[in-house]
């Protein structure tokens, strides 16, 4: 249980201590028994209380996000349950952590002209400035995004902020964008957001282009996949035109909406030429906005130097949405495209249909058009018929044996493997994620589970689905890896 967890250096709780710290302790476990993991995860193990001197408690915050997001949403609550039997209020006095900031330059310069180091720009205003885009704009001859659409892209006109539906599983990822589209440059800069296939991400990239371009349109806003990246590098290498790929992204772009960065991950020659770009936008306090499918330390052949600086903002994650965020999903997109859903029958679709938001949206097209073409009005029954193939095939793959056979290939494991007794770590971990995720989606016993995985005693699967579920609630790794799984058997 939360309430028991130690808090020391390690998890939410001091750094540096007075003899009045264990109120501090003290207020985390009354707070921890009233929130939900998740959430005592997200917005209390980061905070460090550095003193507690007379009655100001001196927090650390590992980003302005968290302060802000602590301040409104949880502050008064610390301040009654601390303040509890004293005859004097607290107060809190923030620090914002910013010693990720102090890492050695670059090996090489980003760009030929003088640059403040990252850390000189990180205690500065992060606000872009005016007069530095008007000039920018001069030079370029004042010309806006919309009448030149060859630096990237085109942003779709249906990925805007009020399309988007906010749930608990994209919450943190929602909020920041919109602080990043509402302060470009400012305090979320880059801004990465991981999440699988079809949560959302390119969604809310186009968002916060559509934002800034309103609000600035004559800013040059470049949103193009990481694959268009390489692409275009390579051809500006052959045909000797690296130069004017530089000044592309370099200097004629002022938001950089990169999508799918994993792709970086092996091209090094790729690598080093994004990295001096990033070097080049963030110096020059311009916005960086990444999406990947994994989180930074999971990309594979990714160079450290690029990790770290997806570190000097705001990571934010998108996991599957809840079943109510998925009802919602499939009414707003109804409510879009003037769709009769009834309640019941996007009740139903949701209760199937669990991999992704774009394959939701896509049955529910599916079925409108059927149902339109025959002229019959979108029921239960009509929509089980509809989709029959589908839900067949789904359900048809969810046994014990499509879960370990994932699982195994996912760790790079054999499935012999994970019925087997050993103890290796590189074993014992697959198996039990395997055990969870056969626990979960395929509704099995544990007595079956334990035959099913060697033998096993159905106290070991037990064991193994709660080891799993509480690590999810404190390991974004993990919980990336069993989402990313979970989706593969579910698609």
């Amino acid at each position: 249980m939360l309430s028991d967890l130690p808090l020391d250096s390690t998890s939410a709780g001091t750094s540096r201590t007075t003899g009045s710290s264990e109120l501090w302790d003290d207020a985390l476990r009354v707070i921890a028994r009233k929130l939900s993991a998740q959430n005592f995860d997200l917005w209390f193990r980061p905070i460090r209380c550095q003193e507690i001197d007379g009655q100001t408690i001196s927090l650390l915050a590992p980003n302005q996000f968290i302060k802000e997001w602590f301040e409104t949403h949880y502050q008064q609550v610390v301040l009654e349950v601390i303040g509890e039997g004293s005859s004097r209020p607290y107060t809190i006095r923030w620090t914002i952590d910013d010693s990720h900031t102090d890492e050695e330059p670059a090996k090489e310069p980003a760009i030929t002209k003088p640059t403040p180091s990252p850390a000189k720009v990180a205690s500065e205003p992060a606000r872009p400035s005016d007069s530095r885009r008007q000039a920018s704009a001069a030079q370029r001859g004042s010309k806006s995004t919309p009448e030149h659409q060859d630096l990237g892209q085109e942003l779709l006109a249906r990925y805007i902020f009020d399309s988007f539906v906010i749930g608990p599983s994209n919450q943190l990822a929602a909020a920041a964008s919109r602080a990043v589209a509402d302060n470009p440059g400012g305090k979320y800069n880059p801004l990465f957001i991981y999440g699988g296939v079809g949560l959302g991400k390119t969604h809310l990239l186009h968002a916060i282009g559509h934002q800034i371009q309103a609000d600035h349109p004559t800013w040059r806003i470049l949103y193009l996949k990481t694959e268009t990246f390489m692409n275009e590098y390579i051809n500006m290498v052959r045909s000797g035109k690296i130069d004017e790929f530089r000044v592309k992204y370099r200097d004629n772009t002022d938001v950089l909406l990169m999508d799918d960065i994993q792709y970086l991950g092996g091209k090094e020659r790729t690598q080093d030429e994004f990295f001096h770009t990033f070097n080049a936008l963030f110096e020059s306090h311009r916005q960086i906005v990444v999406t990947a499918d994994k989180y930074p330390h999971e990309i594979p052949d990714l160079e450290e130097r690029i990790r770290s600086r997806f570190q000097w903002g705001l990571i934010a994650d998108i996991q599957a949405p809840e079943l109510e965020t998925r009802v919602a999903i499939l009414q707003k997109k109804a409510e879009l495209d003037q769709i009769a859903l009834p309640p019941e029958v996007a009740l139903f679709l949701a209760t199937n249909i669990k991999s992704n938001v774009r394959e939701l949206e896509g049955l529910l097209i599916r079925v409108a058009a059927f149902a339109s073409l025959q002229q019959r009005p979108i029921t239960i029954d009509f929509a089980q018929d509809t989709l029959r193939n589908f839900l067949t095939q789904t359900a048809a793959q969810l046994t014990v044996e499509a879960v370990q056979r994932e699982v195994a290939s996912y760790f790079g494991v054999k499935v012999t493997d994970l019925k087997s007794s050993s103890r290796q770590s590189s074993v014992t971990k697959p198996r039990q994620v395997a055990m969870y995720l056969a626990r979960k989606l395929c509704k099995s016993s544990f007595p079956e589970l334990g035959l099913k995985f060697g033998g096993k005693d159905h106290t070991t699967v037990l064991s193994a689905c709660r080891k799993v579920e509480a690590l999810l609630d404190s390991d974004p790794q993990l919980r990336g890896m069993v989402s990313e799984i979970e989706r593969h058997l579910l698609a």
